[in-house]
């Protein structure tokens, strides 16, 4: 186990960043207490952040932190060994699906929700074209490698949401006594679906980018045969990487038809300056920033 000191800001991000994960009861003078399979984080009431040593906690600590270079340091080794092996496996299979989604912590902008089905042959060319975890690509990486995906010309389904479908969706999955994580498992499952509905065959591993492993099986409905992992850090296997790189490109392309529409920056604007006729068209009125300025 290692440590870290974290400031007020760096806190909220942890809480937000981490408010999905198995929390278990705090022990004396501990803040929060998180336990959920390689993730583990205790956060004392002092401040220190005590967290375990592999590359799962460091992914989440490069956000909370906003440290992205010097903590690749201590996951580039490990990735590296993680995706020789990663390509390997997947060979074991007829077809993999990935899926993944962006767009779900911005209060701003749509809500992408992508899968692709790949053949081991069309993993190993998505690799040799330098798909990778997309946290790690810059917007223009995003386009040029979208193009190049695009000519392997892979079954992928996509749904978009601009945020006032997904204002009226949240909405009504609220109005059932539901939250956002069942909202993420309905269209996971229909982009999964809607995949498998397409190939003849159940040698398919599925592969989910993993966010609530109990709310995902309550939605995601299908032949026992076909095998089904969710993974914390998924974007380490090609598909799921995929899927990213393209839930981020229509997620990018969606923004800017939104910010043309109604003549907007949206990175750069604050909720409460949104004219309160259109909010509900460019963000997602339930984020706490937002929903003051929404009523």
């Amino acid at each position: 186990m290692k440590s870290v000191e974290l400031t007020d800001n760096e806190i909220n991000r942890f809480l937000n960043l981490t408010k999905e994960y198995k929390h278990e009861k705090p022990h004396q003078y501990e803040h929060t207490r998180i336990k959920d399979g390689k993730i583990v984080f205790i956060l004392y009431n002092s401040k220190k952040l005590v967290y375990n040593d592999n590359a799962e906690c460091y992914d989440l600590l490069s956000k909370i932190l906003e440290d992205k270079e010097y903590y690749s340091n201590h996951t580039k080794q490990y990735t590296e060994n993680n995706n020789k092996n990663t390509v390997s496996f997947l060979e074991n299979y007829e077809f993999t699906i990935g899926s993944d989604e962006t767009g779900k912590g911005e209060w701003y902008g749509p809500l992408v929700i992508t899968a692709v089905c790949t053949s081991h042959e069309e993993n190993l060319k998505l690799k040799e074209i330098g798909v990778t975890d997309s946290k790690k690509l810059s917007r223009k990486n995003i386009l040029d490698l979208y193009c190049e995906i695009e000519k392997l010309n892979i079954k992928q389904e996509s749904i978009v949401l601009t945020p006032f479908s997904y204002n009226k969706l949240y909405a009504k999955f609220k109005s059932e006594g539901k939250n956002l994580n069942h909202l993420l498992a309905y269209l996971h499952s229909k982009v999964i679906t809607n995949l498998l509905s397409q190939i003849n065959t159940t040698n398919v591993l599925v592969i989910i980018d993993k966010f609530d492993y109990k709310k995902m099986n309550e939605y995601l409905d299908v032949n026992k045969n076909i095998k089904i992992i969710q993974e914390t850090n998924g974007e380490r296997f090609i598909p799921v990487a995929t899927s990213s790189i393209i839930a981020k490109y229509h997620y990018e392309k969606r923004l800017k038809d939104i910010e043309k529409r109604y003549n907007i920056n949206l990175r750069k604007t604050k909720p409460k300056d949104i004219d309160r006729n259109i909010i509900d068209k460019v963000a997602k009125v339930h984020f706490k920033n937002v929903k003051k300025y929404s009523d």
